[in-house]
């Protein structure tokens, strides 16, 4: 597998410390969270910069940029959605510029008086002709389980619909949990469909999360990363530190992403191989002494 970091994590360092930072901890990649009309929440937004340059500034490090991802969600709402359609395109666009592989968007939220089915099928034709687009650009969208469909069997149900090479999923084990499904039942299901993962730990309780390092909470992020391994996954795992919506109420991200990266490597590492009964090695030849040797033969 590979590991990157969401930019979220430090809203006040630019391109240049991302990198470098992500170097220094022993990352692969980083996820860009991009603001296209939106606030800008981060230091380092894409759209106020050149993505080519930024592409340098990453391939100077031997960073990659594992996603750009969005806040993109379809809406049902003719005018917002047709919008939503233009800035998707701008994504891809700076994505292929960035030599980034995927796009990220949300699923999308069910209205009053709509059947889960129904909403599920707009989505899938809303992003058809944009699955088109991306593919064209070696680029791949991929379907976050944030808003309604956080099941793995109705992200999949999506898919199914899209049946598109460049439609995938993001699996968010955190908004997973929230809906109490755990990886036994996410990652059998969606099994090669999940091309990007996201991970978070938190303490899950009547008031809500409170956010801490990995393996520390409620959410199963090692039984993931097993389950993962079982399906032969090696594609990216993304820590999501949530600095920057939660400015005041979660730490540093100097003090979360060395920790993040350090159990992720420790609970994906293969396992060694037991010796196999009968094939102990065999135990070093130590040179004979003199009173070991055998005699001479006589002459």
């Amino acid at each position: 597998m590979k590991f990157a970091f969401s930019t979220l994590a430090a809203p006040s360092w630019d391109f240049a410390t991302i990198a470098a930072r992500a170097k220094e901890y022993g990352y692969d990649g980083v996820e860009i969270r991009g603001f296209l009309n939106e606030s800008l929440l981060t230091a380092s937004n894409i759209f106020l910069s050149d993505p080519r340059k930024i592409r340098e500034v990453f391939k100077e490090q031997n960073i990659q940029v594992a996603c750009l991802s969005s806040s993109i969600a379809f809406t049902a709402n003719r005018r917002r959605d047709k919008q939503s359609a233009q800035d998707l395109t701008t994504f891809i666009d700076t994505a292929r510029a960035l030599d980034c592989p995927m796009v990220k968007i949300s699923d999308t939220q069910v209205r009053p008086g709509q059947s889960r089915d129904e909403a599920a099928a707009s989505l899938a034709k809303w992003l058809s002709p944009l699955g088109d687009y991306a593919a064209e650009r070696d680029v791949t969208i991929l379907i976050e389980n944030l808003l309604s469909f956080r099941h793995a069997k109705e992200l999949w149900i999506i898919l199914e619909m899209l049946s598109h090479p460049a439609v995938a999923a993001c699996w968010d084990v955190f908004n997973a949990a929230l809906i109490g499904e755990v990886p036994a039942i996410s990652v059998p299901t969606l099994n090669n469909r999940i091309q990007y993962v996201q991970v978070k730990d938190a303490t899950l309780g009547p008031l809500g999360a409170s956010f801490g390092r990995l393996g520390e909470g409620n959410v199963r992020v090692q039984d993931l990363m097993r389950r993962l391994m079982g399906i032969g996954y090696t594609g990216w795992v993304s820590f999501e530190w949530e600095k920057a919506w939660l400015p005041n109420m979660i730490g540093e991200p100097e003090g979360m992403l060395p920790d993040a990266i350090k159990k992720l490597r420790e609970w994906t590492k293969p396992p060694e191989e037991p010796v196999k009964k009968g094939h102990a090695p065999a135990p070093a030849k130590t040179p004979a002494t003199k009173s070991d040797a055998a005699p001479a033969a006589a002459h």
